[in-house]
């Protein structure tokens, strides 16, 4: 098992928080102007002193300790209402006061009242769940990431050893952060499979034995506080919206390619789950024909079986022995160590049979990837998890194999989060229902 205390790519200080609103499929309104901006907190309706509040935590988040007036000009509520405002979230302990001459600036006269974001009030779990390993996130209300640990899963047999793994895990992570779980204000977990979401439970996970399970009622055993969980690809699409490629794009799918591959696809703020929340579940794709959406003993569906880690392997053996070159004689001499990074490395040495190898997975691919373009016409298509590492070769080779099956020249990119997208897209989740129960209003009646 490995810990970290340090951000992982891709993660901006106070990002995860700064989107937090709209990860949970809502939106913050913008600031309201004229005449509503002096509307006083105490005096107004609960969800409006909610937005208000909102407002404020947005401004002071990484902008560092602000003073009354420099709230209310950049949230354009009145200072009456921004001084309400700033008392109630005292009051809640999300804001606190700083001492004059502690920001470094200088101003002349009588010292402003200065204010700043408490990030430290309380703290989120992102939770990523895999064949082979858990990673563990702890974050503050700001999104900065504290802690990490990752739990190797690989062993687990049942259900309830995979639980073990990820209690485990978590409880590395908060030990590593320092951290007491009664400063948990909320958890989010990402895992493969049908998720039914309000209820967090998981349906169907071909790719997990024994993994049919009331997840979110299980983590609530380990810590007292709501409990969130999503499917990993939805959450990776999430977390490249927040921190990576897809900031500016208004329909992208996050395609995470790895021993398994599933899609999630963000329409505006919304995540779109389908009907039975099995939306995204592209490797189950049956292109040839005969075949049928049934996974194989593995748990792997029809094109998790054509373009996954291990058919890229295959197909590089099979190029390899055409074609020669470097790759045949590492082969040679470990037959069982040529895995798709081995695969990619050699391409990006120029290798002709690894060359091969990635063109004709590519052309797999555009076959599968072709009708998600057709249906949604997204504005981006970012392919995360361990086949991003391949790099431009394989992307230009998809790009040249799709260009004839659809109607318009797709825009696609590798994700630079790494491994890491899915565990960030479970924070932000996470921080979006902390944000809510945490706010002065609605939430908390």
């Amino acid at each position: 098992m490995e810990s970290s205390a340090s951000g992982g790519p891709g993660t901006e200080p106070g990002a995860a928080a700064r989107g937090s609103a709209r990860a949970s499929g809502g939106t913050v309104p913008a600031a309201p102007g004229g005449g509503g901006s002096a509307t006083p907190a105490h005096g107004a309706p609960p969800l409006l002193r909610q937005i208000n509040s909102a407002h404020v935590l947005a401004a002071l988040r990484g902008a560092g300790p602000l003073s009354l007036s420099d709230l209310a000009a950049r949230t354009g509520l009145s200072r009456p209402t921004v001084g309400q405002v700033v008392d109630q979230l005292h009051a809640g302990g999300l804001v606190a006061d700083v001492e004059p001459g502690h920001d470094g600036a200088v101003r002349s006269g009588r010292p402003a009242r200065l204010v700043r974001f408490r990030s430290e009030a309380a703290y989120v779990v992102g939770i990523d769940i895999g064949r082979n390993q858990a990673l563990v996130t702890v974050a503050d209300l700001a999104g900065t990431i504290v802690a990490q640990h990752r739990g190797v899963t690989s062993g687990a047999s049942s259900s309830a050893d995979l639980l073990a793994a990820l209690r485990t895990a978590a409880t590395s992570a908060l030990g590593r952060a320092g951290i007491r779980r009664a400063d948990v204000a909320s958890v989010a977990a990402g895992t493969p499979g049908l998720v039914d979401w309000p209820r967090g439970a998981v349906v169907l996970a071909p790719q997990l034995p024994g993994w049919k399970i009331e997840l979110a009622r299980e983590l609530r055993r380990s810590f007292r506080c709501p409990v969130q969980v999503e499917n990993d690809a939805n959450l990776a699409v999430l977390a490249e919206r927040r921190h990576g490629l897809a900031r500016d794009a208004h329909t992208v799918v996050f395609i995470l390619w790895g021993e398994r591959v599933g899609a999630g696809v963000l329409i505006g703020d919304q995540l779109h789950r389908g009907a039975a929340n099995a939306a995204g579940e592209i490797g189950f794709l049956a292109l040839d024909e005969g075949t049928t959406a049934q996974p194989d003993e593995a748990g792997r569906g029809p094109f998790e079986r054509l373009v996954g880690a291990e058919a890229i392997a295959e197909v590089a053996r099979a190029a390899a022995r055409r074609r020669g070159g470097a790759l045949p004689s590492f082969i040679d001499a470990a037959p069982g160590a040529v895995t798709a990074e081995a695969v990619f490395a050699a391409a990006a040495r120029g290798d002709a049979a690894a060359v091969e190898a990635l063109r004709t997975i590519a052309a797999r691919f555009s076959r599968g990837l072709a009708p998600v373009l057709l249906v949604l016409d997204p504005d981006l298509v970012v392919i995360g998890a361990s086949v991003s590492r391949a790099g431009a070769t394989l992307l230009e080779a998809i790009e040249a194999s799709v260009a004839p099956l659809t109607l318009v020249r797709p825009r696609l990119a590798l994700s630079r989060l790494g491994d890491e997208a899915v565990t960030l897209g479970a924070v932000e989740l996470a921080l979006a229902e902390a944000e809510r129960r945490l706010l002065p209003g609605p939430a908390l009646a």
